[in-house]
């Protein structure tokens, strides 16, 4: 018998439960409707088509990823720690979504990859603003010390970390080292080493050059 009163929600949560033991290709609105105990057509009020619902879901991914506390500002953290432990966050969520969904993606229709851009777009606009509030909430950074603005920066450090991700680089010590002699001088510890002033290691190119193509590429 069909529940009454399932909401958009439910109907998100049940299709996301679905997609990550399924894959999207074995998402339906029938499979949908039987895990909410609802009709089919109850489904298809609240998303006209299947590439409605996947585009849902797959934003929900995108905000599960990236918008639960990864850009909280922790008292304490410079800016350069912030960026390793985002990049960390990023790396595995994409090799989640890769490996078990990206595949995938080419049983959206167009018009739904588009959507699904533009859900992928909004969520590093928060991810953007977020490293914007780290960057403010660190007393000891400088933007002006390199010359250039506080958006610039982040911009540059986020596109950066996407070239990085998608060269499929581990991690980003190079940028972060960048950035720490951007923001505090040469001198400056790294982050690990912060507490005690003690310096790390140099590290291997994460993928810096190029950032704004790699960026720009495709991730759907």
């Amino acid at each position: 018998m069909a529940r009454q009163g399932v909401d958009r929600a439910a109907i998100v949560e049940a299709a996301y439960a679905l997609a990550e033991e399924r894959g999207l290709a074995g998402l339906g609105i029938r499979s949908v409707a039987e895990a909410c105990g609802v009709s089919v057509g109850t489904i298809y009020n609240y998303f006209p088509t299947k590439d409605d619902l996947l585009v849902e879901v797959i934003g929900t991914f995108w905000q599960r990823a990236f918008h639960e506390d990864l850009c909280l500002i922790v008292e304490g953290e410079r800016f350069d720690a912030f960026v390793n432990r985002v990049y960390a966050a990023m790396s595995s969520a994409l090799a989640a979504f890769r490996s078990d969904w990206l595949p995938q993606i080419s049983a959206l229709s167009i018009q739904g990859r588009d959507e699904g851009k533009m859900r992928e777009s909004a969520t590093f606009d928060h991810i953007r603003a977020g490293m914007r509030g780290v960057l403010e909430a660190d007393a000891q950074a400088d933007p002006a010390r390199a010359g250039v603005e506080a958006d610039e920066l982040v911009a540059f450090a986020l596109e950066s970390m996407i070239a990085g991700l998608c060269a499929g680089e581990p991690d980003c010590r190079v940028l972060s080292a960048l950035l720490r002699a951007a923001l505090y001088g040469p001198a400056a510890p790294d982050a690990e080493g912060a507490a005690d002033g003690v310096g790390g290691p140099e590290a291997p190119a994460c993928g810096t050059e190029g950032a704004a193509a790699a960026a720009a590429g495709e991730r759907w």
